[in-house]
């Protein structure tokens, strides 16, 4: 088959890239012809807010047919269509989407294909129907993409009941978030702690990990913080999307401030071992979610998982085995399974073996095939 991804990829840095990046080499695998088209410019500066869109060292794609794309500008959308049909006969155009501020480049984009070449399936892959942080605006953007769409993929049913409301006539089919395995073997714990600074009297040690946004309950964990055991430290590892100021304020009242140790920028892959190797467990305090590109970095790593019981995380947890779900923005309750579960002694090699099943089902190679 051949297939056209038009989306996000390296040198963009983020989650959205990572997939997209080893979803092209999934379907490359299984022996389909895969071009990517990546964003000229993916979101204007004034509404990013981070410190950079791109991996650190390098720029952004420069204008080219294989990056055509601006979110901003109408014309590129139209080129972008054109540049994808000038190839050979495209069976599939692939439009991964996440945020409703690039649905009007997205729904262009697919409009124009359509337009031109109307054999040609236009199939969405969503990872949110709605921006986790958005306005009431995000709603009608979606749903004005989805109906210049074939069909959609969503990646857990959370969202597929989400897009059937916006969509109800859209075929929709729901895979899942496949499991990354191209990390480097984590960095002993010890040595990784000692690394971090973190003392040697931390006998346990929870890890917040990803980019920082208020749909991510980090609050929430902040205050839990509070009933952790003395013998409990807290990694928090990830760059601030808006003020640290809030999350600040809350770890200097906190009971165990000494104890929370705070990288508060971008992490690349590269130091992924260090961070997750320091770790005993992985902490996703969500207020709401779809799923989390952080499960899979976890199950990766074989750590254990205390999560929110919302969206899709809870299909990635055993309970009491690989991990708990709690209520989500109850810190007492937080508080208490990341005490419990550390005081409970669960052993690594179940929480491995339990993986090790959710590793084969969630691969790349059976994504790939499903979704073709």
């Amino acid at each position: 088959m051949n297939i056209a991804i038009a989306s996000t990829f390296y040198p963009y840095r983020g989650g959205i890239a990572q997939f997209n990046d080893q979803m092209a080499n999934a379907l490359k695998d299984a022996g389909h012809e895969v071009k990517c088209y990546n964003w000229n410019r993916q979101y204007p500066s004034l509404l990013f807010p981070g410190v950079a869109q791109t991996v650190s060292g390098t720029t952004r794609p420069t204008r080219s047919p294989e990056a055509p794309m601006d979110s901003i500008s109408p014309n590129s959308w139209r080129k972008t269509a054109r540049a994808i049909l000038e190839e050979d006969e495209v069976d599939m155009v692939l439009l991964p989407y996440w945020h409703s501020a690039l649905a009007p480049a997205l729904r262009g984009v697919a409009r124009a294909i359509k337009k031109l070449s109307p054999n040609t399936k236009v199939v969405a892959i969503m990872h949110n129907a709605t921006s986790h942080d958005g306005k009431a605006s995000d709603k009608w953007l979606t749903r004005r993409f989805l109906n210049r769409v074939d069909s959609c993929i969503t990646l857990s049913k959370s969202v597929a009941d989400s897009v059937a409301e916006l969509a109800p006539k859209l075929p929709i089919k729901t895979l899942f978030h496949p499991l990354y395995n191209h990390y480097p073997k984590a960095i002993p714990s010890t040595e990784a702690r000692k690394e971090l600074g973190i003392p040697e009297s931390a006998k346990h040690v929870a890890l917040f990990f990803g980019l920082i946004r208020p749909y991510k309950g980090l609050a929430t964990l902040i205050e839990a913080t509070n009933s952790m055991a003395d013998d409990t430290h807290l990694i928090i590892a990830g760059e601030c999307y808006g003020s640290w100021d809030p999350y600040e304020k809350l770890i200097s009242k906190s009971k165990a401030s000494s104890r929370i140790h705070v990288i508060n920028r971008f992490i690349p892959d590269s130091e992924l071992p260090l961070i997750f190797g320091a770790a005993d467990l992985v902490v996703l305090p969500y207020l709401n979610a779809s799923q989390s590109g952080v499960t899979a970095t976890a199950i990766h790593y074989n750590l254990p998982i205390i999560a929110s019981n919302v969206g899709d995380l809870p299909s990635s947890i055993s309970q009491n085995i690989t991990g708990l779900l709690v209520s989500p923005g109850d810190s007492a309750k937080l508080g208490s399974a990341i005490n419990n579960w550390f005081s409970s002694n669960h052993k690594s090699d179940s929480v491995k073996n339990e993986y090790t099943s959710i590793k084969e089902s969630k691969s790349w190679t059976s994504f790939a095939s499903q979704l073709v």
